[in-house]
């Protein structure tokens, strides 16, 4: 079995993005999706609102994942949402959790954390071969050095979990809000394979803030477990209808489980 994930922060709905704005670009994210067919993909930043934009021209995929608030109406509110080809996968399981010292509590905030920040997760099997396999979906805070730090450890603990006696297979992507010289990015790169190994060169930024270019290094990644044999990372930087369709760089990678 061969499959294709990504992550992808769509940045979130600012009427003072202008042209950049979402309901300008909407149909480049979706372009910018369909262009990959991952068969998973989790966004970061993408509102109730915006993701059912996505679901309306992405047929072909299911979502999971609420609002990071954990209340009431999450149309406004930012989503770490999994997405899966509903004929490639079946999915069995899923949750979510808080990156805080209580992350069953909806809502909650721990650390120097500015903002609620989730994780979304879900365990799937392949109709192709059975394989079942885990896939996590976060977004760090972009201002709590210590929460960015405690978040990498709860998400190192929660696969932990997720192995169990199987020792299932696991992916990890997200907007980590760090660069790779951070002891966040150094704890994950410990435990974990880093995606961006596969370039054999430095990544460049996946943040460019719609200018485009290179300059710079990622703050978005995808990591797995040993079991998992990456084949292929691209960071995906082409303008479509001559715009970018988010202020990230979408990054994809190919895997399939090792040995296969």
């Amino acid at each position: 079995m061969s499959m294709t994930t990504m992550t992808f922060n769509l940045r979130v709905n600012v009427q003072g993005d202008g042209s950049n704005a979402w309901p300008y670009r909407k149909h480049r994210a979706a372009c910018a999706i369909a262009a990959v067919s991952p068969d998973l993909f989790g966004t970061q930043e993408g509102t109730g609102a915006m993701l059912k934009d996505l679901d309306e021209v992405l047929p072909d995929y299911s979502r999971i994942g609420t609002g990071r608030v954990g209340e009431g109406d999450s149309s406004q509110d930012e989503h770490c949402a999994v997405y899966y080809k509903h004929a490639e996968v079946t999915l069995l399981k899923q949750g979510q959790f808080w990156l805080s010292e209580t992350p069953d509590v909806p809502g909650s905030i721990s650390w120097d954390s500015c903002l609620p920040r989730i994780c979304t997760w879900g365990l799937f099997q392949s109709k192709n071969d059975g394989l079942r396999f885990y896939v996590m979906n976060t977004h760090f805070d972009h201002l709590g050095v210590t929460a960015r730090q405690e978040s990498a450890k709860l998400m190192l603990e929660q696969i932990r979990l997720f192995r169990g006696e199987e020792e299932l297979p696991v992916l990890l992507m997200g907007d980590l809000n760090a660069e790779p010289g951070e002891p966040e990015i150094s704890l994950l790169r410990e435990q974990l394979q880093d995606a961006y190994a596969l370039l054999g060169e430095p990544a460049g930024c996946t943040f460019h803030d719609f200018k485009g270019g290179t300059e710079g290094d990622p703050i978005d990644y995808i990591f797995t477990t040993s079991d998992i044999e990456m084949t292929g990372t691209l960071i995906h930087r082409e303008k479509l209808d001559g715009a970018y369709p988010s202020d990230h760089y979408p990054v994809s990678v190919s895997w399939k489980t090792a040995g296969e």
